[in-house]
């Protein structure tokens, strides 16, 4: 925006100075000269702040490019060898590769009239654009000075496509949780792990705030092969919340305390200690202990769509599982997950067995917001509840199921550890 001006110091200071104010202290430095023929670069646009480690305010957009020049091709192909060898990527080669987009992918938008029309505005959903443009370069920085940006499709490596293939199978026994004497959950005993939670920054659609972070599990645990059902939520709790009554279709809407009371509930039933999944662990299980990318083609065939009016879910098991049994992972609703929302969807760094709350402060009553997860029309996104909490109706501002994860015992751990090296 500042190139061509001549001005003398002063004003030049003052309209730096206005150019931090608009597009944040990351973008303080003058764009380069851009000369040299136009190019079309086509990715996931996003703002600077998103896919900085320590957030941040800086609204300088910026480009995650998949497809243009055969140098963003040549790329490209060298990050896939380089970081995705196999049929599925564990933790630490997501992260690896999302860091190679960063590095050799990234390119900076100069902003102008053209980044500031309403139809690119892209704080939320991270859309995939194409954006054509003459290509520069500054202190090691790439940057396109837009003439148009379009919205585009993206055609992906066919590797990130492909259906994802567990490293580790779930235990050979599952635990049948007694929910009433003629009824039980079947729960699926689940290796440790890592996985990169949240979504990369080459994946469309994504949000700002969901950063993502590698996450470590360090014990199995046991997660519900399907949610909590309408015939299991009305035996143990004597009402239904749910606007779409059906006794074999997930029960919606529910206060956080009450999910919390169901759990005591099965725990005492049970002798198990019985809660919500932390968002990392419901994330483990929906990409069967891979850290691919939650691209929608891959799960087309177990997307379970409900009715329209109510909004609502079909029966649970009416799509195909996942590759460790899990049912019902991506729907036309979210899933509760038991995580406080303020320091785990801000949470940028890398971190083992995250989870929030803490036991404490639920036990100390502590009202708080709460999060959600849900493939989504195929992406892994992160949703705050803040009516489900205290008193409040439990509707939140979306439909949301849950599922509930059991703690796997020492002995379950050992025999799992030892069954591992045969």
């Amino acid at each position: 925006m500042l190139r061509g001006i001549r001005a003398s110091r002063i004003a030049a200071g003052v309209l730096a100075l206005l150019f931090v104010s608009a597009y944040g202290a990351r973008a303080q430095e003058q764009p380069p000269a851009a000369t040299g023929a136009e190019v079309t670069l086509k990715g996931v646009m996003m703002t600077e702040a998103s896919c900085l480690p320590k957030g941040g305010s800086p609204k300088t957009p910026v480009l995650f490019a998949v497809e243009g020049t055969p140098e963003v091709a040549a790329a490209l192909d060298a990050i896939m060898k380089e970081n995705w060898p196999g049929d599925s990527m564990d933790g630490d080669q997501a992260k690896a590769l999302n860091e190679a987009f960063i590095q050799r992918l990234k390119y900076y938008i100069v902003p102008g009239e053209i980044t500031e029309r309403k139809e690119n505005n892209v704080r939320y959903g991270h859309p995939a654009k194409a954006v054509t443009g003459i290509l520069s370069e500054k202190d090691g920085k790439k940057w396109i000075t837009p003439s148009k940006i379009e919205s585009t499709t993206l055609k992906y490596p066919e590797k990130m496509l492909a259906p994802d293939k567990p490293f580790k199978m779930p235990g050979k026994e599952p635990l049948m949780l007694k929910v009433t004497d003629t009824l039980s959950l079947k729960c699926i005993l689940l290796p440790a792990g890592k996985l990169l939670a949240r979504d990369p920054f080459y994946l469309t659609m994504r949000w700002d705030d969901p950063y993502p972070f590698l996450a470590t599990l360090t014990k199995p645990f046991y997660l519900a092969e399907i949610p909590v059902t309408q015939e299991m939520y009305e035996a143990v709790m004597a009402n239904n919340p749910s606007e779409q009554k059906d006794p074999q279709v997930p029960v919606t809407q529910v206060p956080y305390t009450d999910i919390l009371k169901f759990c005591q509930v099965l725990s005492e039933k049970n002798g198990r200690k019985v809660r919500l999944p932390a968002e990392c662990e419901w994330e483990y299980a929906a990409h069967v202990g891979t850290s691919n990318p939650a691209f929608r083609e891959k799960y087309k065939d177990q997307v379970s769509w409900g009715p329209a009016k109510p909004k609502g879910l079909p029966p649970v098991k009416s799509k195909p599982p996942n590759a460790w049994g899990f049912y019902d992972m991506l729907s036309s609703a979210w899933e509760v997950t038991g995580d406080l929302w303020g320091p785990n969807i801000m949470n940028r760094s890398d971190g083992i067995d995250v989870r929030y709350p803490p036991d404490e402060l639920v036990k100390a009553g502590k009202k708080f917001g709460l999060c959600g997860k849900g493939l989504f029309y195929g992406a892994g996104w992160t949703f705050a509840n803040h009516e489900g909490i205290g008193d409040g109706s439990g509707k939140g501002y979306v439909l949301a199921k849950f599922r509930i994860a059991v703690d796997a015992t020492p002995e379950e751990i050992a025999e799992m550890a030892k069954a591992a090296k045969k």
